[in-house]
């Protein structure tokens, strides 16, 4: 068989899932469990590819033209580069993001207006451009930090027009403070409408203080729930925020921050023992917002949840108390607390760390090379429901703490995920198909022989971080060769299985 033949009858066994109807999560598991103890275990420090390492915990996962970049200049130069987002083109996104402008790119009440009853169509807009984000920008270390900042000043999107105001949180609060200081993006979050929403401190006042936000600020955003502070710091707190407010769409055409000075409390406070003098103003706020980013416990924390989402869910306090004074020394800057890890050895021999759901759906996807401008209204549609289902979906936690980051929350929804990856490899909703072109051209740089065996070999390594073992090479092959009509759907079985392997589920 000429080569070119070969390469033609391989793109189409790696394309043929979606006529897989014999494949379902019954046969995954049987097989998966009938394999020895220790079988399709996550990759360890001592076998694990850096490369993959560094693409899995501080990206969204390989893809095949990124795994081949990164390998060449090598994951430090990689991290690097990422730091300094700015400086990389991201061009080809931000044209994939132009259809959904009038959405992402504008202030909330304006889309309000044009999209009057429409949420369904403004919310696809929005999730879609989440996602696409995720898939396709070359800015994959800034973009987890976008998640890592959801997370920490989370909204709940359900509730009233938060879902709304989410657009305009979203861009100026966590895209634009990103990367930059901790005071920058705690003082952006406190004058964001979504949250001031949320977090009912638009109903606060002088006459009744509503201490809501001044707790979650204390506990969720700042010192942490054991950082310091008492009881009657919340109400000193909320009486500093005491007229912080927002817009009404009875009252500008644009959704933002509005202080109302009749509402305020302009008397002295004391918070964590620091005098704010009366007549303040909104500068009470402003003060307490220094006091919270300047305090110790503060730094902590903020250490503490870097390391937990990137390096274990539980960090040692070594590397804690570093991300801390790096945190203390730099003013808050958040690149400097991620150099911090970067150049540890605890991130680099950091045990496996179970992806949470988006991560495990979008990895999948990037890995396979979706196309999500083929029919985005669709992906988007058939997406979210999956997200919905394992009970991920972007801002949709309700309680102020965020999704769960630690891998004990998550591990209960197996089957989903199993599922999940199956329509991964045999093309979502059987309308959407893994694009093949980019893996092979991959594996082809390699040298890899064009037959299942070395093909189901080079995708172990590609989607675990390790090589498989004898064990793992003869059961996969074997459930491979299972397949109903030969060749041409053996390599999606094998794929997979690869991709339900517990070797998959963790980063």
């Amino acid at each position: 068989m000429s080569v070119r033949r070969q390469r033609r009858q391989f793109l189409k066994w790696l394309g043929a899932g979606g006529a897989v109807a014999a494949l379902n999560t019954a046969s995954v598991a049987a097989a998966l469990a009938a394999a020895p103890p220790g079988s399709f275990a996550p990759a360890i420090a001592a076998n694990r590819d850096p490369v993959w390492l560094a693409l899995s915990r501080f990206g969204f996962g390989v893809t095949p033209e990124l795994y081949a970049e990164v390998r060449n200049i090598g994951p430090y130069a990689w991290l690097e580069q990422q730091l300094d987002y700015e400086n990389i083109d991201d061009s080809a996104l931000e044209a994939r993001l132009a259809p959904y402008a009038e959405v992402i790119d504008e202030n909330s009440f304006v889309v309000g207006k044009r999209y009057r009853g429409m949420r369904g169509q403004v919310l696809r807009q929005f999730f879609g451009a989440w996602l696409l984000r995720s898939l396709y920008s070359r800015r994959q270390l800034y973009e987890r930090m976008v998640h890592f900042w959801s997370d920490h000043f989370s909204v709940y999107m359900a509730k009233d027009i938060v879902w709304l105001l989410k657009i305009d949180d979203d861009r100026d609060v966590i895209r634009t403070h990103a990367l930059g200081r901790f005071r920058e993006i705690l003082g952006a979050d406190a004058h964001s409408p979504a949250m001031l929403l949320y977090l009912d401190q638009i109903e606060s006042n002088h006459t009744a203080p509503n201490g809501n936000y001044a707790r979650e600020l204390m506990e969720l955003h700042t010192l942490g729930v054991n950082g310091g502070y008492t009881e009657q710091d919340v109400k000193e707190v909320a009486r500093a925020l005491t007229g912080w407010s927002i817009n009404g769409r009875r009252e500008a055409d644009r959704s933002g921050f509005r202080f109302r000075p009749r509402l305020h409390d302009d008397g002295e406070k004391i918070v964590l023992g620091q005098v704010i003098p009366a007549g303040g103003g909104v500068e009470d706020g402003e003060m307490v917002l220094d006091i919270l980013a300047q305090h110790p416990s503060t730094a902590q924390f903020i250490a503490t949840k870097l390391a937990r989402r990137f390096v274990s869910d539980f960090p040692p306090q070594e590397l804690i108390d570093q991300i801390a004074a790096a945190y203390t020394e730099t003013d808050g800057d958040i690149r400097a607390m991620l150099r911090v890890i970067i150049n540890s050895d605890h991130f680099w021999n950091a045990p496996p760390k179970f992806r949470r759901p988006y991560e495990y759906i979008v990895s999948g996807l990037r890995a396979l090379g979706y196309d999500y401008d083929r029919t985005p209204d669709q992906f988007v549609r058939l997406v979210i429901p999956v997200l919905e289902a394992l009970g991920h979906q972007p801002f949709m936690w309700p309680a102020p703490n965020g999704y769960p980051d630690v891998g004990a929350y998550w591990q209960s929804n197996l089957l989903l995920r199993w599922n999940a990856a199956l329509a991964i490899a045999m093309g979502v909703g059987g309308q959407l198909h893994p694009n093949p072109e980019a893996l092979v051209a991959a594996m082809e740089a390699d040298g890899v022989p064009l037959e299942l065996e070395p093909v189901l070999g080079w995708l172990a390594r590609y989607l675990w971080g390790r090589d498989w073992t004898d064990e793992e090479r003869a059961i996969t092959l074997n459930f491979a060769q299972q397949a109903p009509e030969g060749g041409e759907q053996q390599i999606a079985y094998g794929l997979a299985l690869l991709m339900a392997a517990p070797a998959y589920q963790y980063k």
